[in-house]
């Protein structure tokens, strides 16, 4: 008990009487007309990346689908036809936000960058449940606005860069 009394007291006594020099700044953000800056690194919802054709980036390749702890996300895949070419992309995609834990891991192991967590953090709270759940439509967004959390993520997973030991002790990089 005595550590404890201690610890409140020195505390009570620095915030009452900060040291000389230092000055508190009051931090105060007047909400609906001043925004925080949000860091680069800030995990808000998850959003489709669209590309430049207005098309989808993902693949409904599954893999976030399978890797999500809460089950938020559903992925009805398909195949459609661009010239002899056949690409797979998702009839229907679905986040249910009401289940969704921000935890990234959706982000992390998506092989085509499709799918990355947007810096959002207004309009989350809906009064119906029925309104979390969020279709392919309402989570596409241009590439060109999310350029940035792009390279953060190819910065901090590793990606178009990451290195493989191979047997000859040789590091081989994938531009190689």
């Amino acid at each position: 008990m005595y550590i404890t009394t201690r610890h409140f007291t020195i505390n009570m006594i620095g915030f009452v009487f900060p040291p000389k020099g230092k000055k508190r700044k009051i931090f105060t953000v007047y909400y609906p007309e001043e925004k925080l800056t949000i860091p680069i690194a800030y995990r808000g919802r998850p959003v489709l990346v669209q590309r430049e054709d207005g098309k989808e980036k993902c693949v409904a390749c599954g893999l976030c689908e399978r890797i999500c702890p809460a089950l938020a996300i559903s992925i009805v895949g398909g195949e459609r036809h661009r010239g002899n070419d056949m690409e797979r992309y998702p009839v229907a995609y679905t986040l249910d936000m009401s289940r969704c834990v921000y935890c990234g891991l959706c982000e992390e192991v998506c092989p085509h960058e499709a799918i990355v967590m947007s810096d959002e953090y207004i309009g989350l709270a809906e009064y119906d449940r029925k309104n979390m759940i969020y279709p392919k439509e309402k989570l596409l967004v241009p590439v060109a606005r999310l350029k940035d959390r792009i390279e953060y993520v190819r910065k901090i997973y590793g990606k178009n860069n990451y290195q493989i030991p191979s047997t000859n002790n040789q590091i081989i990089t994938k531009s190689q």
